[in-house]
């Protein structure tokens, strides 16, 4: 009988703040804000009164993606 771990059953595993930001090169604190603005998709983790955030690197790289032409920026001409 084989034992089947969190890593064979294909499910994504959760991430941290701190990892999370890495993964969309933002500073972590800017992150928790936009997790706590509802803003970036995100799972909050209660213990106490502090709120510990966790991310799916799957569902940011969609959100990242899908904000990637929505405020387009004028080019300007190089002369």
């Amino acid at each position: 009988m084989r034992l089947v771990t969190f890593a064979d059953s294909g499910l994504e595993s959760f991430v941290d703040a701190a990892e999370a930001a890495k993964f969309l090169h933002v500073h972590p604190k800017t992150l928790m804000r936009l997790a706590r603005l509802g803003s970036v998709p995100a799972y909050p983790f209660n213990d106490g009164s502090r709120r510990h955030w966790r991310f799916l690197k799957s569902e940011l790289d969609t959100w990242i993606r899908s904000r990637v032409n929505l405020s387009p920026h004028p080019v300007r001409s190089v002369s």
